[in-house]
């Protein structure tokens, strides 16, 4: 988690953190307001064309499994629900904070959305009530890492090329020895600042550091396997096709035998490639 000092370094090094687009940041307040109907819904998100075009078709994406054609956003937010749909314009506001892509931040996009999705899936084998909070926090672990690679252009490429070569580099070793902070304070800034829920700050916060979460530790828990199993499949710049998923911290928190681990590998595999096309443009 960020601390005082930590916090004033991030803001007075790197400067304002980008707001929430106006028409997001209505739909987060409205999902949150048990009066708000799917037809509210509608009538904000529409303002912004492009936003319930993208909206739209992730809500047919194979991943929510759906047997029709969802053809309105109200119809979406009635067939998938509230949280979802917030997860959906969340996931597009975050794809928008690089306007031009190249192969770098298209690798931490990757990274990040394939997080995202590895969190959810391992929330619903467990039954975890909160695969939606789960699909934000890991899609937004490692927004730190968007927004830095933007302020600090030059040693940001070194740091990813030089895990990129090595593994075994502690990213965030590397960011504290350059920086002062890293994307995991960032990114728990952000979250701050767009208001999310104080346990999705936290699970980005102490994404690399599970113990520390207080406010609801299997969240965070979720969100660094999550993680790991991204590297494992190489989804990102972290490519670790060796590392041993069952000795990874989290996974022994969760008790998961290896037969399950497996199983979650090739069903994240799969959800990967299956989305990957429709999730990325």
């Amino acid at each position: 988690m960020a601390t005082e000092s930590s916090v004033q370094r991030v803001v007075l090094t790197a400067g304002d953190l980008p707001a929430m687009p106006h028409v997001a940041s209505q739909v987060m307040t409205m999902v949150s307001n048990p009066d708000t109907t799917a037809q509210d819904l509608q009538r904000i998100i529409s303002q912004d064309q492009s936003l319930a075009a993208r909206v739209l078709k992730l809500a047919n994406s194979s991943f929510y499994a759906r047997s029709r054609s969802i053809a309105t956003i109200t119809e979406a937010v009635v067939v998938i629900g509230f949280r979802t749909i917030r997860s959906l314009v969340v996931a597009s506001v975050t794809r928008d904070i690089f306007d031009n892509f190249g192969l770098t931040e298209k690798l931490l996009w990757e990274h990040s959305l394939g997080c995202g999705l590895a969190a959810r899936t391992i929330a619903q084998s467990l039954r975890y009530s909160k695969a939606e909070e789960a699909f934000l926090a890991g899609l937004l672990h490692d927004v730190g890492k968007m927004i830095l690679l933007i302020k600090f252009n030059d040693k940001m490429l070194s740091i990813l090329e030089e895990v990129y070569n090595d593994p075994e580099t502690s990213f965030v070793r590397m960011e504290q020895r350059l920086l002062g902070f890293d994307h995991a304070q960032v990114g728990q800034l952000l979250a701050r600042k767009w208001q999310f829920a104080e346990e999705i700050e936290e699970a980005i916060g102490c994404h690399h550091a599970p113990a520390r979460a207080r406010l609801l530790p299997a969240l965070t828990v979720i969100v660094h396997l999550a993680n790991a199993f991204c590297h494992k499949l190489e989804i990102g710049p972290t490519k670790r096709p060796d590392l041993e998923l069952s000795e990874v911290k989290s996974a022994k928190a969760l008790k998961m035998s290896p037969a399950k681990i497996e199983d979650l590998l090739e069903e994240i595999r799969t959800i990967f490639a299956a989305e990957a096309t429709t999730l990325f443009s």
